[in-house]
């Protein structure tokens, strides 16, 4: 299952530019940072408050989020200035009770919560990013924020195994869910 939410925000305007989401709460917001040289601030909504998502995190499936934030000089033909992905990961290890968060900026630096919610409140937040213009001009940001439960090759592997395929697994290339 996956979500990709889009924000965008001109950085020299500072407002911020919220994307449709669903019900009141915006899921992705971008603002730029004026007194961070124009340093993009994206605010993460609530967008595991879905039950669907603590249920999938307990069952085993780890949430990837994905977040790609590209900073764009505007002029007759835009130009791409800078570009940043951050990708965070929340899963639930049984043993210990415990749901775990980590970021590709610090892999080894794992946080550890007793509840889903609090490893929301940790995943939801404001994030600073370290690109921003470095010329004057008019500049914009684009933010992506993709949300997956399962890869592409997890479903794929599942395909297989459904079909009756058992050699990825058998002969030890790929894993043996479960």
């Amino acid at each position: 299952m996956i979500f990709a939410l889009v924000a965008w925000a001109l950085a020299l305007a500072g407002s911020p530019a919220p994307i449709a989401g669903q019900g009141q709460a915006t899921p992705l917001v971008v603002v730029p940072d004026r007194t961070g040289g124009y340093r993009p601030l994206l605010r993460i909504g609530p967008v595991l408050a879905d039950s669907a998502f603590e249920a999938a995190v307990r069952s085993g499936m780890p949430i990837r989020l994905h977040l790609n934030v590209e900073l764009w000089h505007d002029g007759f033909f835009d130009s791409l200035e800078g570009s940043r992905r951050l990708t965070t990961v929340v899963l639930y290890q049984p043993l210990e009770e415990r749901f775990v968060v980590r970021t590709q900026a610090s892999p080894a630096k794992s946080r550890r919560f007793s509840t889903f919610e609090a490893a929301r409140a940790a995943v939801e937040g404001v994030y600073a990013l370290p690109i921003r213009p470095v010329r004057s001009g008019r500049y914009y940001y684009t933010a992506t924020l993709e949300l997956e439960t399962l890869s592409l090759s997890d479903l794929e592997e599942l395909e297989r195994w459904l079909e009756g395929e058992l050699e990825p697994a058998v002969s030890g290339e790929g894993s043996v869910p479960g």
